[in-house]
């Protein structure tokens, strides 16, 4: 299911730079059969990966999920936070090593902007442990936005797929009567038959009659549209249930594919034939459907 969340939260504290700064989360997901997830966050917070996942895990169970974490300064002010001291020592360690060598050194505007660099998320990111309960905060409030998002889309793919149940029902009522006119209409084509080929034989003799005792047994759908009842009841029971249900959704569908291909092999019946193939179609829409449901 796809959906889109976000949320921020203040940080505690921050080591430098003006300004108060905030955790800001996005999560977003699209549609997989399970599911997956990717986290991305600074690296100096790589060790609240662990815990995002947990957070992640209790409310979504299907889907390919991205969260992703980042520090948000306020107002747009793009101060940059380095470490100076960092950068000093650093000059100072490259020119013993100039001097030991005995290569000319002479920094450039270029290699103060490297090592600058070098230590500007250092300088900016609050300490992991100090910002989980922001980060805690900003992801939670993202993730139950994505999930009330997938929560509408759910509403309408339930809406949906009850509709198609329905149709799904109404061709198992109309085939049910079908099934036995079978029988009829093969004894009557099998008498038929023997007299164009000027076979005058009693409908009631023995060979007759157990010749069509065997297409009966072979053609009785009456189990397998038993079985189709119960599962498109059983369907229908866990569509309207509450919390995650795809994967039963899921399973059911196959079974209840299983029970229409069986009865559009054994039936002998067009009228029956043209309704599984209806069936089938819509069954196989409804797959696809319950392939993005929670």
């Amino acid at each position: 299911m796809t959906g889109f969340g976000a949320g921020k939260a203040p940080l505690a504290s921050a080591r430098a730079g003006a300004g108060a700064r905030e955790a800001q989360a996005e999560a977003s997901s699209v549609n997989r059969k399970g599911l997956e997830f990717s986290i991305s966050l600074p690296r100096e917070w790589g060790a609240l990966e662990a815990p995002l996942t947990e957070l992640a895990r209790a409310r979504l169970h299907r889907g390919q999920v991205r969260l992703t974490v980042a520090v948000n300064e306020p107002g747009g002010t793009g101060a940059l936070a380095w470490n100076e001291a960092a950068v000093g020592a650093a000059l100072e360690r490259l020119k013993e090593l100039a001097e030991r060598f005995e290569v000319p050194f002479a920094p450039d505007a270029e290699l103060l902007w490297r090592l600058a660099q070098g230590t500007e998320a250092e300088a900016a990111t609050t300490p992991a442990e100090e910002a989980w309960p922001a980060v805690q905060a900003a992801a939670t409030a993202a993730l139950e936005q994505l999930v009330a998002a997938r929560r509408r889309e759910g509403e309408a793919l339930q809406r949906d797929l009850a509709a198609r149940l329905a149709l799904l029902s109404r061709l198992r009522e109309e085939i049910a009567p079908l099934a036995g006119e079978s029988v009829t209409r093969y004894r009557e084509g099998l008498h038929g038959r023997l007299r164009q080929i000027g076979l005058e034989i009693d409908l009631n003799d023995e060979r007759i009659l157990r010749e069509i005792a065997l297409f009966a047994d072979r053609c009785d759908i009456a189990e397998e549209l038993t079985r189709l009842e119960s599962h498109l009841a059983t369907f229908a029971k866990t569509l309207a249930a509450d919390g995650p249900v795809g994967r039963q959704l899921d399973f059911l569908c196959q079974e209840i594919h299983r029970e229409i291909n069986t009865i559009g092999s054994k039936a002998q019946h067009v009228e029956i034939t043209r309704r599984v193939l209806e069936a089938k179609n819509e069954i196989e829409r409804i797959r696809e459907q319950v392939q993005n449901v929670e």
